[in-house]
């Protein structure tokens, strides 16, 4: 679903992804840790041409949708194409970044309704599944403000899911939440990840990567260090950076 081959990225003299390669199977769920700065943000907003990369290829479902080098374009992506391989991939902040002056249920309709141009109804009826599906029925008419964190963040969960894409994105979902609000949101991920859905997901949450993970991958100063399904990740780690990074964490 996912195949990035030897990707840089540099903000300036600023070198934040160091000849990247990695690949996400279809229905995998791969966890991305490291440090603060090691590059896994930038990593995921690479994918959706939230930002360019410098040099390197990237694939969305078997397609080429960038090829850079030297921080230019090697062929021409039509644009209607990077837009139908945005529509395939749901992305998930760190900040909720749920639209205030609209409800919880109308965040849900205006994306359905503006780019893939369904109908009233049909996108309230829809968007009232997904508010169900992530525990939120009761909350539909509510405004953002009047939601807590952890309610926030499966509103924007179920936003993304709108689109249907095929691939969620998660960036850090729980960062901003509060420690008790987090169990919710990760329930939701969860529940997500046993229904199949290819998930790639930047976290901190090493009892999450544990135990829903395919694959865990540790990042650090731009560069994939290690990945392995987590029992070997946690359990026998290779890389004396990630064994000294786990003693830390957990």
């Amino acid at each position: 679903m996912i195949k990035v081959e030897n990707v840089d990225k540099y903000f300036g003299k600023l070198h934040v992804l160091k000849n990247v390669d990695f690949h996400v199977d279809p229905g995998e769920v791969v966890c991305v840790i490291g440090p603060s700065g090691s590059g896994k943000s930038t990593l995921l907003r690479c994918l959706n041409h939230l930002e360019r990369i410098t040099n390197g290829k990237i694939y969305i479902g078997g397609e080429l949708v960038d090829y850079r080098e030297n921080d230019r374009d090697k062929m021409v992506i039509e644009h209607e194409k990077v837009v139908a391989m945005c529509g395939e991939l749901g992305m998930v902040f760190q900040r909720f970044n749920l639209f205030p002056h609209k409800t919880a249920v109308e965040n849900l309709m205006l994306a359905p309704m503006t780019v893939k141009k369904i109908d009233k109804a049909t996108a309230r009826e829809k968007a009232m599944d997904l508010l169900k599906m992530v525990g939120l029925s009761d909350k539909a008419d509510e405004y953002p403000v009047r939601l807590s964190g952890g309610q926030q963040q499966r509103v924007a969960i179920a936003r993304a899911l709108a689109m249907e894409p095929k691939i969620m994105l998660f960036d850090e979902p729980t960062s901003a939440l509060d420690p008790e609000l987090v169990g919710e949101v990760l329930a939701v991920m969860k529940k997500l990840a046993l229904s199949g859905m290819t998930m790639m997901v930047v976290t901190h949450e090493m009892g999450f990567a544990r135990e829903v993970a395919s694959r865990v991958v540790f990042m650090d100063e731009g560069v994939i260090l290690e990945e392995a399904p987590p029992n070997e990740f946690f359990g026998n780690p290779k890389n004396e950076r990630l064994k000294s990074f786990l003693k830390k964490m957990i």
